[in-house]
């Protein structure tokens, strides 16, 4: 008899799924099993790659986090993007549209791999990216279900450390289809291009991605390049968003935490050490990031999830 699970969470790589979905991740554990399947797991070596550990390491701290959480977690062994293609080497492709060669026969087979692992268990509910923050990996996990059959189990989470920045989710809910924010939503609104990008420029300059730059000087020089590279990489995405079809109908779930599952969540995500202190410089950084985006997403938020179910188009 196949094995069931209350939800299967995919997970482009070693950590996505905790990061986005730690708290409603903790809640059904409690009702029953939660799978978690990890698409791009093999590293060629250990190295440190555009801020990002990958390594070894990063199996062991999986591990920690399933104990901690209490879920299964299983690996597909995909070649992370920075081993998969030359072009991938350079770090403004990794945020840019995937290269042909990984939309040809690797996706099509990709497709068949994960369908297979998935037919041979049942579920309840799938949880997959929305690809907030345009990384080609979270891209490719998105596009392994575009067309999945049983909509009604699928549910779309944003990913996280993406979504905490200013108008990344609004952008990239524009390219794929229409979707309906609550009134009090300040996170959606629509505002100038010209504002959006200076208050996303803003908030990324804020984070420990930038901080942890050393000596301050270095930070001081790259700040306006990233500045730059977020205009023009929002602007591509912008254009493309313009013309390309609107395939989906999407109406927002917001699921609020606890103090205990939110704790619970931040513990998780400590776990994956080599990450964590990449994207925040301590648990109370976090936190407060995390508190800010629930602030924009509800006015008395303080902890709060927020995933996406498709409607039928009107």
């Amino acid at each position: 008899m196949p094995r069931r699970y209350k939800a299967v969470f995919v997970s482009p790589h070693l950590d996505d799924a905790v990061f986005s979905c730690g708290g409603e991740m903790s809640r059904l554990t409690k009702e029953g099993p939660v799978l978690v399947l990890n698409i791009f797991t093999e590293y060629l070596s250990e190295i440190k790659v555009h801020a990002v550990v990958l390594g070894a390491k990063r199996y062991a701290e999986e591990r920690a986090a399933a104990r901690f959480l209490g879920f299964e977690s299983q690996n597909l062994g995909e070649l992370d993007v920075s081993f998969r293609r030359e072009a991938y080497r350079s770090l403004g492709n990794i945020f840019r549209p995937p290269v042909k060669e990984d939309l040809g026969d690797y996706l099509i087979e990709l497709k068949k791999l994960v369908a297979k692992r998935l037919a041979a268990i049942e579920f309840e509910r799938l949880y997959v990216p929305l690809a907030i923050g345009w990384h080609v990996d979270h891209v490719l996990t998105f596009l392994l279900f575009e067309r999945w059959a049983d909509r009604q189990k699928l549910i779309y989470y944003e990913d996280a450390p993406y979504c905490l920045i200013p108008h990344a989710t609004r952008h990239r809910l524009d390219e794929l289809g229409c979707y309906t924010p609550a009134d009090e939503d300040q996170g959606l609104r629509q505002k100038s291009e010209i504002g959006a990008w200076w208050e996303s420029a803003r908030a990324y300059s804020e984070t420990a991605l930038m901080k942890n730059l050393k000596p301050r000087l270095l930070r001081w020089v790259a700040t306006p390049v990233v500045d730059f590279y977020l205009y023009r990489l929002i602007l591509l995405h912008r254009r493309a968003a313009m013309t390309a079809p609107k395939k989906l109908a999407l109406k927002p779930i917001v699921t609020r935490l606890d103090c205990g599952e939110f704790e619970r969540k931040v513990a998780a995500m400590a776990l994956y050490e080599s990450q964590f202190r990449e994207f925040f410089l301590d648990a109370g950084d976090c936190r407060r990031l995390y508190e800010k985006y629930a602030l924009s997403t509800e006015p008395m938020g303080r902890a709060l999830e927020r995933y996406w179910e498709t409607i039928p188009k009107v």
